[in-house]
């Protein structure tokens, strides 16, 4: 056989084996100094990208695009970051987004409004004071026609309020047995914190825990099964991957040239 040829096979040889090692993507992270990077690995070996994406006051990321506040406008991405759609805000939002471009959600404290894409356009809806009486402290949609909205109360209880995207009117509010103060949706599951474990409890009835002395945390969603969880004292990152058989944390390590700022709190404003 000749040289040429031997190299020509080789090549073809090792082209699979190169893809079989590239690192898996995992989401994206907005880290505390409000720079957006690219996350991969594997839970045990976490690469963070040097370079950022862009920057943002506020980000929630799906499989399928993403929603982020940036210099007083929400704006829509599709998965590669093409920009979709923007709407001006008088404030920084809470931003959610867990599957397709529709299941983009914001929620704005001081107006009290919710705003939701319907495909083709940001809706509005103000909601009355006595639906909300609290603090939201995570948005999830509940179909094309509903979004969850996860709110904790003065008394530090927490409660799941549902409200119509077709009227914008209070459909039910229910208690989240167990949850107490800042609390997260993740698909089934509702995150909170005690002082010695994150625990992850199932709509459906059981809990799981892990281990995570943090006094204080702030949550957004990277991709579809990974949440971001920043401690704004211990200025320390984790990515939660979170499905029905798993629960897996790992540490993601600081950006050297990106110092720590307690700016990633801001979409959480009052939460402890």
């Amino acid at each position: 056989m000749k040289p040429a040829a031997s190299l020509f096979i080789l090549t073809l040889i090792c082209l699979p084996v190169s893809a079989q090692i590239s690192s898996p993507y995992i989401g994206t992270a907005r880290y505390p100094d409000g720079s957006l990077h690219s996350v991969q690995g594997l839970p045990s070996n976490m690469i963070v990208a040097d370079l950022p994406l862009g920057s943002a006051q506020a980000a929630s990321f799906s499989d399928g695009g993403g929603i982020i506040a940036q210099s007083g406008s929400i704006h829509l991405l599709a998965a590669d970051f093409a920009a979709v759609a923007q709407c001006p805000v008088p404030e920084t939002p809470l931003l959610s987004i867990e599957g397709d471009l529709t299941s983009a959600l914001a929620w704005l404290p001081n107006a009290h409004m919710l705003l939701h894409w319907t495909g083709s356009k940001f809706e509005a809806f103000e909601l009355a004071p006595s639906d909300i009486e609290g603090t939201v402290t995570d948005l999830q949609s509940a179909g094309s026609k509903q979004a969850r909205l996860i709110v904790q109360h003065p008394d530090n209880s927490v409660s799941g309020v549902t409200i119509s995207l077709r009227t914008g009117n209070l459909v039910s509010s229910e208690p989240m047995p167990g949850a107490r103060g800042y609390t997260f949706g993740q698909g089934f599951f509702f995150v909170y914190a005690t002082e010695k474990e994150l625990v992850v409890d199932s709509l459906r009835g059981y809990r799981r825990t892990v281990a995570l002395p943090a006094p204080d945390f702030v949550i957004e969603r990277m991709s579809n099964t990974w949440l971001h969880i920043y401690s704004p004292k211990l200025q320390q990152n984790w990515a939660l991957h979170l499905t029905q058989s798993e629960l897996q944390l790992s540490m993601l390590p600081g950006l050297p040239d990106h110092p720590h700022a307690a700016t990633m709190a801001s979409a959480n404003k009052g939460i402890k």
